[in-house]
């Protein structure tokens, strides 16, 4: 849990790495050096990104990894108003400390967390295997989730003076850690470190190595000074280029060139809040503190693990510790509750965030489907992302991750456009709605068929009922023009304008019902109707089964081919 600031310009890493060992460390091509970063820090970040089921997060099969989320921790003893979080920071020493120290073991003990230990070592030659042994026992015993951070920052102190000899005892103390079932191991670097110690040099190998951690932190003044020269701030990704998504690629470049599918954390991290000249850097934080904690793990979905440093060191230029500035500690509980982290040990996060790029489905909640955007303009650090939907502006926002809530219960189902706009950026992207989903990368919709009802047929006595207005079926009923089924069933018929109601009689049977009327009398019994007769296209119709009952005939309905069968 040590903090190291980086306090090596150019010149003094290269002479630090010609003197400090007999490994002689071959210098950099620094124009080359100074090209790639330079690349990295003026690179557009500009995506939107949707919030995706949990269970499509990206995931390696690591020791403690989780199959989707992030975990979110920060030293516990130091920040009751950040608490709870799902992982705890905490340092065992190499020197004088064989346990866990008071209050952070008692923390450990009870709380549902996962730990990062940070296990410090100053000399690689004097490391005691014995009291290694003695640690990892002792920390066994606690029974809880640990993964194990042995000699970090190794490219940028004395720990990394001798390649070898650091790959040697890193994989020792590997294999004594997966002795363990609870242990994972983490290969922890600083981020960018002496820029003549790649972290090519250092790398233990995949068997050895759990997960792949650095130290990130956001400084303004590169070794505390306003007037750093700006091709330092390139190097060493300081001022307005110290950006989390910035000082993560050297590391992501490094995994991805030598093919290692790891799970990523930030050890410890921080952003700068203050400097020990009593400035405050409430406006350059803000931001930063966002692009940390939303932005990296959009874009970055291999990382599981952010454990924010939020410790006052007064020796140290620029503080980090967040706990006396109200908005970042707003910031973040707000990211910690937005439900991409995982917010205790096992219990799975709401979501995780999908490129729309990456042709996500996507189910709306209570209607809504929250949409977000990555933006990331070089030298502009405060700027508005506008979405226009189908052609027309639908919402704007000033404050990263510039989150839009799509109302989907208000889109009729088919092809939609939605952009994302900002400063000289301009993005859309196609979606299919159906319903309550919404399926990204879709370009065409069928609208479902609807085949055409099938004719209504009324056989009576064998012979096809004609008339100039066809059957039709309502609440599944039958109706017939009322004039062509008496006729039809030898009834002679009486129509009343007056009272718009029919009186039809057969033999001793006499049946009147009016228009709208739910009784129909039989023989002046009443009988009641599902549905009334009622005037459709300027006729009269009635239920074929009352009324075709109501003269003692047989009725039948076969469904497959729509006819209604009356037999007298």
């Amino acid at each position: 849990m040590i903090r190291k600031t980086i306090a090596m310009s150019v010149i003094t890493a290269l002479i630090f790495s010609m003197t400090a060992s007999a490994f002689t460390f071959p210098e950099p091509d620094w124009g080359a050096l100074y090209k790639e970063k330079e690349k990295m820090v003026s690179e557009t970040d500009f995506e939107l990104y949707t919030e995706a089921a949990a269970d499509t997060a990206v995931y390696y099969g690591a020791r403690l990894e989780p199959q989707s989320g992030v975990y979110l921790g920060t030293v516990p003893e130091n920040s009751p108003s950040l608490l709870p979080v799902s992982s705890y920071l905490t340092n065992i020493d190499s020197m004088n400390q064989d346990d866990l120290y008071y209050p952070a073991n008692v923390m450990i003990s009870d709380d549902n967390v996962i730990s990062m230990i940070g296990w410090t070592i100053r000399d690689m030659h004097t490391i005691d295997y014995n009291q290694v042994r003695t640690v990892l026992d002792n920390l066994s015993k606690y029974n809880k989730p640990m993964i194990i951070r042995f000699a970090n920052e190794m490219n940028c102190s004395s720990l990394g003076d001798d390649p070898d000899l650091y790959i040697q005892s890193f994989r020792t103390v590997a294999d004594m850690v997966h002795q363990y079932p609870n242990f994972a191991v983490v290969w922890s670097p600083n981020d960018i470190g002496a820029l003549d110690r790649p972290f090519d040099y250092y790398y233990p190998g995949d068997e050895y190595v759990d997960w792949v951690g650095v130290s990130c932190y956001m400084v303004r003044y590169f070794q505390g000074n306003p007037d750093t020269a700006y091709k330092d701030t390139v190097y060493f990704m300081t001022g307005d280029y110290a950006w989390a998504t910035n000082k993560i690629k050297p590391i992501m470049d490094f995994m991805s060139k030598n093919n290692i599918n790891k799970p990523v954390m930030l050890s410890e991290c921080g952003v700068a809040t203050n400097n020990i000249y009593g400035d405050s850097y409430d406006a350059w934080n803000a931001p930063r503190m966002r692009n940390l904690l939303w932005n990296l793990v959009m874009k970055y979905p291999q990382i599981k693990m952010i454990n924010y440093f939020n410790v006052l060191r007064n020796e140290e230029k620029e503080r980090f510790n967040i706990s006396a500035y109200p908005y970042a500690v707003n910031i973040f509980n707000e990211a910690k509750n937005s439900g991409a982290f995982i917010t205790e040990y096992r219990k799975a996060p709401e979501f995780t965030y999908k490129s729309a790029s990456e042709n996500p489905l996507l189910t709306a909640k209570d209607g809504v489907i929250r949409l977000h955007t990555l933006a990331y303009l070089p030298n502009t650090p405060t700027l508005s992302v506008n979405y226009t939907l189908d052609g027309s502006w639908y919402h704007s926002s000033d404050t990263a991750p510039y989150t839009c809530n799509l109302d989907v219960s208000a889109l009729a189902d088919g092809v939609h456009t939605i952009a994302i706009s900002a400063p000289d950026n301009y993005k859309e992207y196609t979606f299919v709605k159906r319903g309550s989903n919404i399926n990204f990368g879709e370009t065409a919709y069928d609208a479902p068929s609807v085949p055409a009802p099938q004719e209504i047929k009324v056989i009576i006595n064998g012979e096809l009922l004609t008339c100039d207005q066809p059957p039709v079926m309502l609440n599944d009923r039958i109706l017939v023009p009322l004039r062509a089924i008496f006729e039809k069933l030898g009834a002679q018929v009486i129509w009343n304008e007056s009272s718009q109601s029919v009186n039809a009689t057969k033999s001793e049977t006499s049946v009147s019902l009016a228009i709208g009327g739910t009784v129909m009398y039989v023989n002046n019994s009443e009988k009641m109707l599902d549905v009334p007769a009622q005037l459709i296209n300027g006729r009269t119709l009635v239920p074929v089964r009352a009324v075709s009952e109501a003269f003692g005939c047989n009725v039948s309905w076969n469904e497959t081919d729509s006819t209604v069968s009356v037999s007298y």
